[in-house]
């Protein structure tokens, strides 16, 4: 039988274990770089995170800091009173005005009403601005002062040529504004603006001074227009309300908005308020006579580019050229004839014409004013008396006289203006004037004489003679006066 010799072991010995190939160096090169790309997607974002968080967080708990010495030291609640006590001193003479309109429908007379604002301007007598637009062609106005009930006023006067109206409450008021220098407004300026928007009452807005002077031809060519623009929000309901200086001032009336949406408009940051330099000047002659006087100078003028202005021999494109002058005018008396260039009024240099329009209607009539101007690429003054501005011009119509030998005399439609009271009462080039205000006119003397009897609310009536031979009378400007 076969025997078999087995090897002794130790059992003290491990057993043998397989052997781990060595780790290669291209993989720890692999596992450095995996490791770093991790690192610069994940690590670096985080900790730039965390570092930016803790120096906000350090920015914000600086400025809390600051804010509570500046709070401790009173600085920030002197501040906020000059807005606030701007807003109290003003607020209280700002009212609603509610217009009634009678509109015939188709199932029967109807009324709407719609809602803008005012400013109190003389507590004694009653009197209240707001805008033309916010009273035009109303058939009743109510006031709300503060939170008493609606009481009835009065139109006034109204300017369709800056948009500006007067009416009038009974017995004394409690609170009035006062007025005050928009010449004095810069750039950057606080203003409030209050007013009742989408009729909320009392609504105060914030903002600055964005632009002075803006001429945007709202109220039509023959508007004289002299805007302060306002990111302060102005929004639907605004119109007539005031803009205020922190001194407590009216340096405003807000008017308009610029919206890119004129189906829904709102504030966009662009709100236009009429200059209290202008306004003051037309709401004290509604006040006084009913309506505005002007000056008047006599001419139709043209603006200036760098072509025109290198032909005529100018230094540069400042002024207004004369396009034409009309006979028997303060120009034509002067000897300014067409061609010159205007580029000093009264020692105040000519800008453009929005603003030269402007200065002459600031003009007393009656004045003599040194005026400069280009002829022949050399300067000259000439002194001019100021007129009045005829009262069909200021409604857009230009006219002339009839030919003598025309059997039918009467004066001819010359022009007339864009968006201007003629324009709205469908007068045409061409047509004939026979009869201003009942009375017969052949010349423009008697045409000037006659259309003194013009009233701001009945309007100017017109006896015509159509270009087809057919007679017609219309009444030009004027509006519905609503009475208490």
């Amino acid at each position: 039988m076969a025997s078999f010799n087995f090897p002794e072991f130790d059992v003290n010995v491990p057993p043998p274990r397989p052997t781990t190939p060595p780790v290669r160096r291209g993989f720890l090169l692999i596992l450095a770089v995996l490791s770093l790309a991790a690192c610069l997607v994940y690590g670096i974002p985080y900790v730039a995170d965390r570092t930016g968080y803790a120096w906000e967080a350090g920015r914000a708990r600086a400025a809390s800091e600051a804010l509570a010495k500046l709070d401790k030291e009173g600085i920030v609640n002197r501040a906020s009173a000059l807005f606030r006590e701007a807003a109290v001193a003003v607020g209280p003479a700002v009212v609603n005005v509610g217009t009634r309109h009678a509109v015939r429908a188709r199932f029967g007379p109807r009324e709407n009403w719609d809602l803008g604002s005012g400013v109190v301007i003389d507590k004694d007598r009653g009197y209240i601005v707001t805008n033309h637009h916010v009273v035009k062609d109303a058939d009743d106005i109510e006031v709300k002062i503060g939170r008493a009930g609606g009481v009835p006023a009065r139109l006034v006067g109204a300017d369709p040529q800056t948009d500006l109206a007067v009416i009038q409450v009974k017995g004394p008021l409690k609170v009035a504004a006062v007025w005050g220098d928009s010449d004095a407004l810069e750039v950057g300026d606080w203003v409030l603006a209050i007013g009742s928007p989408f009729a909320l009452d009392q609504t105060v807005t914030a903002g600055i001074v964005s632009a002075t002077g803006r001429y945007l031809r709202i109220t039509g060519e023959d508007g004289y227009e002299d805007f302060i623009q306002t990111d302060a929000a102005i929004n639907p309901g605004n119109s007539g309300g005031p803009l205020v200086d922190l001194r407590g001032k009216v340096i405003g009336i807000n008017t308009a908005i610029l919206s890119s949406n004129n189906e829904s408009p709102g504030s966009h940051g662009i709100g236009l308020a009429i200059s209290s330099a202008l306004a003051k000047r037309v709401v004290e002659q509604l006040i006084q006579q009913g309506r505005v006087v002007r000056g008047y100078l006599g001419v139709m003028m043209g603006s200036l580019d760098a072509i025109m202005a290198r032909k005529l021999g100018l230094p540069d494109t400042q002024g207004v050229l004369i396009a034409n002058v009309v006979p028997e005018s303060p120009a034509e008396q002067a000897g300014l004839h067409p061609g010159d260039v205007l580029v000093k009024l009264d020692n105040k240099p000519v800008e453009d014409v929005a603003r030269f329009r402007n200065q002459i209607a600031g003009l007393s009539v009656g004045t003599r004013v040194p005026v400069a101007y280009y002829r022949d690429g050399k300067t000259a003054t000439v002194e001019i008396t100021i007129g009045e501005l005829p009262v069909l011009m200021s409604l857009g119509l230009r006219i002339r006289e009839a030919p003598t030998d025309d059997p039918i005399g009467g004066m001819i439609i010359e022009d007339v203006s864009h968006g201007s009271p003629a324009q709205r009462a469908d007068l045409r080039p061409g047509m004939r004037i026979i009869e201003i205000g009942g009375r017969r006119v052949q010349t423009r003397a008697e045409s000037d004489a006659a259309a003194t009897r013009f009233d701001p609310i009945r309007g100017l009536t017109l006896g015509l003679l159509l270009p087809n031979g057919q007679p017609a009378r219309v009444t030009i400007g004027g509006q519905k006066r609503a009475e208490p």
